[in-house]
């Protein structure tokens, strides 16, 4: 699994799941500076309700 395609699913779908978010939150410590960039955005756009947690 990879963040970018876990973040380009999420955009042009508007839903992440749940194996995704544990996938982020599991590895958010070995992310480098710009991929933990990227999850803060994936955050903040769940936060405001762009992204919903969910299924495909």
């Amino acid at each position: 699994m990879s963040l970018v395609q876990i973040y380009l699913d999420a955009v042009t779908h508007q839903v992440i799941t749940r194996d995704e978010l544990a996938y982020v939150a599991g590895n958010h410590d070995q992310f480098d500076r710009t991929e933990q960039k990227l999850t803060a955005r994936l955050e903040q756009l769940i936060s405001i309700g762009s992204i919903s947690v969910g299924s495909r």
